[in-house]
């Protein structure tokens, strides 16, 4: 029988300690990498779908408090500008100019009501004075994406209805601030069709929800890789 030195007990403890802590990280990348993988997967579909929405031919609202259009549906609204209660959102930020969003209520015939995102003017523009030319009077066609308030995330900016100060659409919100009624529950992102004037600038406010999963994908699978590499490195050396 024979007694190993004591120096190296320790050594076997920290190096079985090592192994532990390595095969652990190992695993925790390689389950992060692949549900990032699986992220991408669903978030390409989501994309997908929405981009087949957009291709559609748009739909004719003809009661917007009976029809619900999906999420991303182009639609058809006829109307009449309510331009006296127009509502300013943002601020927003369009090819690095700063200004605002101008959301403005389309009433029917019926006196239903659906707010219209027109589009975006700079901060020189917010004064209806300075833009006359696209105050559209009478009775006018307008096709636009449709869109419906949405959960908030725990960092988003809350909408400020005694101060007037609106970071998103929220036609309820919105409704009861302007004092109006039969609103719809889902408003519209009037198109890129250019206004008299110039201004507003519409189409801007259809954003595709950010795809940065591949990115995940790589980096938590690389790091795994580099913990394999500098392991098999270290396990080598620590036999010589």
């Amino acid at each position: 029988m024979t007694n190993e030195p004591a120096t190296e007990m320790p050594q076997k403890r920290t190096g079985k300690g090592l192994a532990v802590l390595a095969l652990g990280t190992f695993c925790v990348l390689i389950t992060l990498g692949t549900w990032q993988l699986q992220r991408l997967a669903w978030k390409e579909g989501l994309i997908a779908e929405r981009q087949a929405k957009l291709a559609m031919a748009p739909i004719q609202v003809s009661n917007p408090l009976d029809v619900k259009p999906a999420p991303f549906r182009r639609v058809v609204l006829e109307g009449r500008f309510l331009h006296d209660k127009e509502i300013f959102v943002g601020p927003r930020s369009f090819r690095g100019r700063p200004g605002w969003h101008v959301v403005t209520p389309l009433q029917y015939r019926s006196g239903a009501i659906v707010l219209v995102d027109r589009g975006w003017v700079p901060q020189s523009r917010q004064d209806v004075a300075k833009r006359q030319s696209a105050q559209k009077t009478g009775f006018v066609s307008v096709v636009g994406i449709a869109g419906w308030p949405r959960k908030l995330g725990c960092f988003e900016h809350q909408n400020d209805p005694g101060k007037n100060q609106w970071f998103r659409v929220a036609p309820d919100a919105m409704a009861a601030k302007l004092k109006l009624e039969q609103v719809a529950a889902f408003w519209v992102i009037a198109d890129a069709t250019p206004n008299a004037g110039g201004f507003p600038i519409g189409g801007g406010g259809i954003r595709m929800p950010a795809n940065n999963h591949l990115q995940y994908v790589l980096t938590w699978y690389g790091m795994a890789l580099g913990l394999l590499v500098l392991s098999i490195v270290y396990w080598r050396q620590r036999r010589q």
